[in-house]
């Protein structure tokens, strides 16, 4: 909880911030990176179930909705709704029949939420490097990692972009006998010659926490090809928890608040007003806890029916969003050109969505990011300040990984859009 004091403090930091920028001529609040797919629809939607709760707490069918939807929409067989990206990786890891002790390869450049997720199930995540044209695994590094305990390989997708060795990735753990799990988290609607990312692999999980493609602040999606897979996945979202009403108000009223503080266009005094009304009960998206690498109170719940109804919402929104965010990227295509930026690789025949623009840049534009809301009127992202971001979890064996951390910088992909709107 921010106590009042502090949350007062803060909005008039923040709005003497904004008289200093309208008086030098500049935006009176910066683009910004996050819940940028939040519309005045998702924001009706939270807000009614505040009032009058029950219509939709009471409604099961609104999950099988979201969940049938966004299987069809991915062209993933079928899909499991959980609280989290997080706790739909523990699902697949039981769903896989992993054992304790068994180990899975994940890259050395990734969330602290990942490893968490594994080890929670009592498996081992192995480092291995990346390559810094996409931030993916690298395939060449992997058999230095391949022990008689491996069980799996874990493909993430960073930024929106269709990882550099995918199809390589892919072959090489059919090869070894491997299963493959792939991180899409970031990645929702990305694909290679047509098929979306997370439909290649054994299993596939994505996020919907306030920072990804779309948003119901909190919330995940399992998918599987695998009928056998597919079968255990569906057992663990029914044996999942349900989260308590508490829990899902305070999860609603972060959502309203990120509407005012990030997309509402009087966001720059709209969003201290809300920061002063529930400011309070923000929510972390990682706590100290599991920074720590400690397992969460209450891990391991299903998505509530309401996050299912807003995830409705954003998924008939999401295609219209991902072509700005691909439209936007090609502004930051001629900004890297003619700045001497070195761009990310997109993978031929791939269709990227760019949740973010990551560049790799001197390691003192990364340690002071003052410059790009003074020069480019927006915030600029650090994912990730660490290999384990954002933990101090040592990672060792992975110096392309730790090149990543110094320099790469990424830049916001929506700016103001709205669904509907030219």
């Amino acid at each position: 909880m921010i106590p009042l004091s502090a949350r007062v403090h803060g909005v008039v930091q923040h709005q003497a911030a904004v008289c200093w920028r309208l008086a030098s001529g500049r935006r009176a609040s910066p683009h910004e990176l996050n819940s940028g797919t939040l519309d005045e629809d998702d924001v009706k939607i939270a807000r009614a179930w505040l009032k009058r709760g029950a219509a939709i707490e009471d409604d099961p069918a609104a999950v099988a909705r979201f969940e049938s939807e966004f299987a069809r929409w991915n062209g993933s067989r079928e899909a499991f709704a959980f609280a989290s990206g997080r706790e739909s990786l523990s699902a697949i890891v039981r769903a896989l029949e992993m054992e304790p002790g068994d180990e899975v390869i994940v890259p050395g450049y990734t969330c602290v939420v990942v490893p968490n997720a594994l080890e929670f199930e009592g498996v081992r995540p192995v480092f291995a490097d990346i390559e810094l044209e996409t931030f993916g695994l690298d395939v060449t590094r992997l058999d230095r990692h391949v022990g008689p305990r491996t069980r799996a390989v874990l493909i993430h997708h960073l930024y929106g972009l269709v990882c550099r060795d995918y199809l390589a990735l892919l072959d090489y753990a059919r090869r070894r006998g491997l299963r493959v799990i792939e991180d899409c988290a970031q990645a929702t609607g990305a694909a290679l010659d047509g098929i979306r990312v997370g439909n290649r692999g054994d299993a596939a999980f994505y996020s919907f926490e306030q920072s990804k493609v779309m948003t119901t602040f909190q919330g995940g999606m399992a998918v599987s090809a695998d009928a056998g897979v597919a079968g255990r996945l569906a057992r663990c979202r029914d044996r999942a928890r349900e989260r308590g009403r508490a829990e899902t108000q305070r999860v609603l009223r972060n959502l309203v608040l990120n509407f005012h503080l990030y997309k509402d266009g009087g966001r720059w005094w709209r969003g201290d007003w809300m920061q002063l009304r529930w400011g309070g009960e923000r929510v972390q998206t990682t706590t100290a806890a599991e920074n720590r690498g400690e397992r969460p109170e209450g891990y391991g719940a299903r998505l509530p029916a309401v996050l299912a109804a807003i995830g409705s919402n954003q998924l008939r929104k999401i295609d219209f969003y991902n072509e700005r965010r691909r439209k936007h990227a090609q502004r930051w295509d001629q900004w890297c050109d003619e700045n001497g930026f070195d761009r990310a690789r997109v993978l031929p025949g791939s269709t990227p969505v760019f949740l973010r623009y990551p560049v790799l840049a001197r390691a003192e534009l990364k340690r002071d990011r003052s410059w790009a809301r003074r020069r480019l009127g927006v915030e600029l992202g650090v994912w990730f300040v660490s290999h384990a971001h954002p933990s101090d979890r040592p990672v060792q064996g992975c110096p392309r990984a730790a090149d990543a951390v110094e320099r790469c910088i990424n830049f916001p992909t929506l700016f103001g859009d709205r669904f509907g709107v030219d």
